[in-house]
């Protein structure tokens, strides 16, 4: 049973004594105080330091500078009193300045600054101290350093080093590295390491060393090309985006691709760069087995071409003796109209049948390179002249019209081969005398284009061309369904024509219409163009004729709708109302009854085909032309205008759209007469 009274204060024995208790104690009560402060100190974070500026003489001790360097007056050094080579290059300046102010009249410190621990990795230290004058008069600083990196992790991770992007690459194995270029420093974070086969936490202990340690890894043969895009990006300011082989610690190579940027003081003096690097084997991988597949590819094609061209010889021969024998058998009086007939569809058979062998080597011989045309200065007036003479009597049978009209450009000169010339103009009048209209027209004339380009051009009052075919005009052995009428053909004069044109240098297409016909066109550069014809603009002018309308516009994001705002900013008749999403903007088309929807490419919360789909299947937006911003045409639109759009282009895709509607509305005040 204990006699003390509960209901009295206890005294309670204090650790940390008070400077009058001090003088009370025992030199060994008192040494026992002073390794207790000590330990206080000293703990993981923690460091105490000494300076005296005039004689340099300084002393550090605690587990803090073991954490910066082996040496702890060395890490006092690098932070403070020497070279502050461990301090992150944006706070040295400052910290010289404050130096240097304490030395001369400050009597207390207490700054914030970055720096580098031994393994590579930055940290945040609070650096302080307070001067005092030793009994000999001289005076010094003597101070604490602590370590607070944890304390600051949440709220700094952008401020140093891109730390905040450094968790976010390490999870999908990109490392990011910096290089001091002041000091010669390179910091690697562990995916850099680990690209190379180092374990997780591995870094170089010497900063300066990280860089030496990547040159051994690094294949001898890439080194100057990235050593040459680092200065370039130093001195030069291009950008650097390099990729280098590196060998792996268990052999093999890695490849790695290496970007970054340079970062200058005010004064534009570089400071450091800064940058990510990427493993990018298993891209390089599949890029090298794609190249090699492209190789094989193009052997099989050659030898598929030889093939090709090696059987149409072969061919021409027999078919020839068998025209040849069946025109003599023709001749013989004492056949009767039954056995002329059959001997007739022989003939036919077999023209046709050497007709598609002529042109399978032609073909054979464009896609193996050996074409060679001839390219001289040539006037194609004569050229197609006499192809019309040659086609005249096909004409005729076709009971087709047929017209050339030069225009004023019958003494033009352009850079062609004649004989493939002719061969492109017979292929195109071809097609348009076939595949016309009884009682039609073909007609052939020339324009200059912009440049110094000569457009010669085939209309015709042909069915026009289906738009879902289009995209299929110049594919061989394609007629695009004529193949089921009685009009022959190979279905490859066209891509000959394509192949012929691009490889003289020219360029060629068409415009058609379904039910209206089609013009087919090839422009070959003049040789003696006129001055105001390479002044003349690249298309029509369509801006100051375009008629009011009002456009919706879906756009994906903010940047696009700006730009469409700022390019139509000078077309006052064209009211635009911009949306971003998708429901809004088939919402807009039913209320607001815009003149054109225009699509941007990458539209928000539904595929522009089904957008397209439910605007067709509405009843009030049916009738609303599409325009969409793509770099591909798109069956789903009605027109569809290149992201690098400018305000010309953008002006000429919707003046078609309101053609559309225009007609679109024609037809249906057209089906409503004839209803009642």
């Amino acid at each position: 049973m204990s006699n003390s009274d509960p209901s009295q204060p206890q005294a309670v024995s204090l650790n940390l004594a008070t400077p009058g208790e001090l003088e009370g104690l025992q030199p060994k009560q008192a040494l026992t105080q002073v390794h207790y402060l000590h330990s206080l100190l000293l703990s993981a974070n923690r460091g105490v330091w000494e300076w005296h500026p005039l004689s340099g003489a300084q002393r550090a001790t605690g587990n803090l500078w073991l954490q910066l360097h082996r040496d702890p007056e060395v890490a006092l050094s690098g932070v403070w009193s020497g070279d502050l080579a461990l301090v992150h290059s944006d706070d040295r300046d400052a910290l010289i300045t404050l130096r240097t102010r304490l030395c001369q009249q400050g009597t207390f410190v207490d700054t914030t600054i970055r720096a580098y621990a031994r393994d590579g990795q930055p940290v945040w230290l609070r650096l302080w101290a307070r001067a005092f004058t030793s009994p000999s008069g001289e005076r010094f600083f003597l101070g604490g350093c602590t370590d607070y990196s944890e304390s600051l992790s949440s709220r700094s991770l952008s401020y140093f080093s891109g730390e905040r992007f450094h968790y976010a690459l390490d999870t999908v194995g990109d490392g990011l590295w910096e290089w001091d270029l002041q000091v010669d420093e390179v910091v690697l974070d562990d995916a850099c390491w680990r690209m190379l086969g180092y374990p997780r936490g591995h870094s170089e202990l010497d900063a300066r060393a990280a860089l030496a340690r990547w040159k051994t890894h690094m294949v001898a043969e890439d080194y100057p090309y990235v050593k040459q895009a680092m200065a370039d990006n130093v001195r030069e300011q291009l950008p650097l985006d390099v990729e280098f082989r590196l060998r792996h610690r268990e052999g093999g190579i890695v490849w790695a691709r290496c970007r970054g940027n340079v970062q200058r003081s005010s004064a534009g003096q570089p400071i450091r760069m800064l940058g990510t690097l990427q493993d990018v084997t298993a891209s390089k991988k599949r890029q090298l087995k794609v190249e090699e597949d492209l190789i094989r590819l193009k052997q099989e094609s050659r030898d598929r071409t030889e093939l090709i061209s090696s059987l149409s010889h072969e061919l021409r021969t027999p078919l020839n003796a068998i025209l040849g024998y069946s025109q003599m058998v023709e001749l013989d009086q004492s056949l009767n109209p039954d056995q002329r007939q059959r001997l007739g569809e022989i003939r036919k058979a077999g023209q046709h049948l050497l007709h598609l062998v002529g042109d399978v080597l032609d073909l054979a011989r464009i896609d193996s390179n050996r074409l060679a045309p001839s390219i001289e200065a040539v006037r194609p007036a004569p050229l197609v002249a006499d192809c019309r003479q040659l086609l005249e009597p096909l004409a005729e049978t076709r009971k087709v019209s047929l017209t050339f009209e030069p225009l004023g450009w019958e003494r033009a000169y352009i850079l062609a081969d004649p004989t493939r010339f002719k061969q492109v103009v017979l292929n195109l009048v071809g097609n348009a005398i076939k595949y016309n209209r009884e009682n039609g027209r073909v007609v052939i004339t020339f324009a200059p284009q912009a440049e110094g380009w000569l457009r010669l051009s085939v209309l015709d009052t042909g069915s026009g061309i289906a738009a879902g075919k289009q995209s299929q005009v110049f594919e061989p052995f394609n007629r695009l369904g004529a193949e089921q009428g009685k009009i022959e053909g190979t279905g490859v004069g066209l891509a000959i024509a394509r192949q012929l044109t691009e490889a003289m240098g020219g360029r060629i297409g068409f415009d058609s219409e379904e039910g209206q016909g089609s013009v087919f066109w090839v422009e070959f550069m003049m040789n003696d163009a006129p001055s105001e014809v390479l002044q003349m603009a690249a298309r029509p002018d369509y801006t100051s004729t375009l008629p009011a309308c009002r456009l919706l516009y879906v756009a994906g994001r903010t940047a696009s709708a700006n730009r469409m705002k700022a390019v139509l900013a000078s077309i006052p008749q064209v009211e635009v109302h911009i949306v971003n999403d998708a429901m809004k903007g088939i919402f807009s088309a039913r209320t607001e009854n815009p003149d054109i929807i225009v699509l941007d490419g990458e539209l928000p919360g539904v595929s522009m085909k089904d957008f397209s789909a439910i605007v067709r299947g509405d009843m009030v937006a049916a009738g609303i032309p599409l325009l969409g911003i793509v770099d591909q045409r798109a069956d789903c639109l009605d027109v569809c205008v290149p992201t690098s759009y400018d305000l010309s282009t953008l002006a000429e895709g919707l003046r078609y759209c309101l053609t559309l509607k225009i007609n679109q509305s024609k037809d249906d005040i057209d089906s409503r007469s004839s209803v009642e």
